[in-house]
């Protein structure tokens, strides 16, 4: 026996008691209490549940893309493995609901015609007597919520489909809020994300090294065109700050650069990070969320860490490069693409090809213009303008601090390897900034990496000038002397051993030989 809904509702209204009109307002109260919905809805399909006297209840979205309703939230001894369950949306009695919004109620729900005997028979829970209400929002069928097994041998009522119906409507409303909250905070966090990018230009990269030069005049050839870029080089060396100069510099220059680290988000994630999804697509997906790739239209994504992106979504990134065009999870429309491909890694691709972790295909659709970031322990010249650029930074950020470097910090900071780059630069002088008591930076204020070698240093200072070598104003020359010492004591270290003293100095040899020509090194 079934019936649907009848026209003894407001009869049924009248009816309702005070203890219940308090539990519906308590559920109401509940329901609206949070924007999280998942914890809220299965607490008060509890409170449903009791209400009606039932043994379980569930709530089932609809999936428009996929024509498929699927179970979000669920109570009774079952109900974690029915949530997420998915199922075609015209089939079963939910999908009888759901397709002719109208109530559906049902005395032996396993000898129903429209009975979705598949869920009973995965779970093994058998279902007797079955109540289903179709949900609304903004005027349409957005699912259904159903209620199973009266406690009582009675069927379920016209008294207990008008409360369900109430509940219902307020889980509507609740959904809708929670998609819009949903929606305005990937909006606002995605603006917040664009907007911490400052607007980078020539004049504020700080390169003052011929390598980095040479990095520039390239940033300015390619930046005209809407070539993929390939920038490559070891963790801190300043990839993302280039890719933001080239997208500045690009006809692309007045849409969004938006930035994401493959390394940083999981495998699980990654995806629905860079593509989007749409309600539904998978359990706890209760909103449509934008990607990455859609909200750069117009402007520029950057890839960083591209190594790291799983295998199988390389293969998903390939074919949007060569489509330029892509889908949603669990949607089905295709979206341009219209966004240029910035991509980064420290990792050697490679050899990643080689061992089957990087594909060939990929690197080649990614690596149509390569640039190759130095490390900073190759662009000395830098070191100093971008500590005090880096003071000055760190200064205005906390509104106090020291406004010069002191000359024994100085010579630290150029005697360091920095295998950390300019990251670790500006890590070291944030810190020193914070501690600082003094007008100057004093190496006590670095990081107490950089106290043994303060002690190392000390001798060397001393050995210069006890030779009397009168250290000039100029920055630069002070610059060349101190390298010259410092790269001669390492090589008196190794024996004269070009290859050991590079090893030490973190350098290649050629470099390092070109060094020994540059400043003049002649008494080993």
């Amino acid at each position: 026996m079934k019936r649907r809904r009848s026209s003894s509702s407001r009869t049924a209204v009248s009816q309702i008691s005070t203890r219940e009109w308090k539990a519906l307002l308590e559920i109401s109260e509940r329901i609206n209490s949070s924007l999280e919905l998942n914890a809220v809805l299965h607490q008060s399909l509890e409170m449903l549940a009791e209400l009606v006297r039932a043994d379980a209840s569930s709530i089932w979205l609809l999936d428009e893309n996929r024509q498929e309703l699927y179970c979000a939230a669920a109570t009774g001894e079952k109900g974690a493995e029915i949530v997420g369950f998915r199922m075609p949306w015209d089939q079963g009695i939910v999908g009888w609901t759901v397709q002719h919004d109208r109530v559906y109620v049902t005395n032996e729900a396993s000898q129903d015609e429209h009975h979705a005997s598949e869920i009973a028979e995965t779970v093994g829970y058998e279902c007797h007597t079955l109540l289903c209400v179709p949900m609304h929002s903004r005027g349409r069928v957005i699912g259904a919520i159903e209620v199973i097994n009266k406690w009582v041998d009675e069927p379920f009522t016209d008294y207990d489909s008008v409360q369900l119906s109430l509940f219902a409507n307020l889980v509507g409303l609740a959904i809708e809020n929670a998609h819009v909250f949903t929606q305005v905070q990937e909006e606002n966090r995605y603006l917040r994300e664009e907007l911490g990018h400052q607007r980078v230009t020539l004049e504020r990269v700080v390169a003052r090294s011929p390598k980095m030069q040479q990095v520039l005049r390239i940033v300015e050839r390619v930046a005209a065109s809407d070539s993929t870029v390939l920038i490559r080089g070891e963790s801190g060396t300043g990839k993302e700050v280039i890719a933001q100069l080239i997208h500045s510099l690009s006809p692309r220059s007045q849409g969004p650069f938006i930035a994401i680290n493959c390394a940083s988000i999981p495998e699980s994630l990654l995806e629905s990070e860079l593509f989007g999804h749409e309600r539904g697509a998978f359990t706890g997906a209760t909103a449509r969320r934008i990607g990455r790739f859609e909200l750069a239209k117009g402007g520029t994504l950057f890839l960083d860490e591209i190594g790291d992106m799983p295998l199988p979504l390389q293969a998903k990134l390939l074919r949007v490069l060569q489509e330029r065009r892509f889908e949603r999870l669990g949607g089905n429309e295709p979206i341009e693409a219209d966004v240029r491909i910035l991509a980064a890694t420290h990792q050697d691709l490679e050899q990643l090809i080689q061992e089957g972790r990087f594909r060939e295909d990929l690197y080649y659709r990614l690596n149509v213009i390569a640039i190759e970031l130095p490390p900073l322990r190759e662009r000395p010249e830098d070191v100093l303008p971008l500590a005090e650029h880096f003071l000055e930074e760190s200064r205005r950020r906390l509104g106090r601090g020291p406004r010069a470097l002191h000359p024994e910090t100085q010579r630290l900071l150029l005697a360091h390897r920095w295998p950390g780059n300019i990251r670790e630069l500006q890590n070291a002088i944030e810190h020193a900034v914070v501690l600082s008591t003094t007008p100057e930076v004093l190496p006590s204020d670095l990081p107490i990496a950089f106290q043994k070698l303060a002690s190392e240093s000390a001798v060397d200072v001393a050995g210069v000038n006890s030779k009397s070598e009168e250290i000039p104003d100029s920055l630069e020359e002070a610059q060349r002397i101190f390298r010259r010492e410092h790269v001669r004591r390492i090589l008196q270290r190794h024996g004269g051993n070009r290859t050991e003293a590079a090893k030490a100095l973190g350098i290649q040899r050629t470099y390092l030989s070109r060094l020994i020509r540059e400043l003049g090194i002649t008494d080993l």
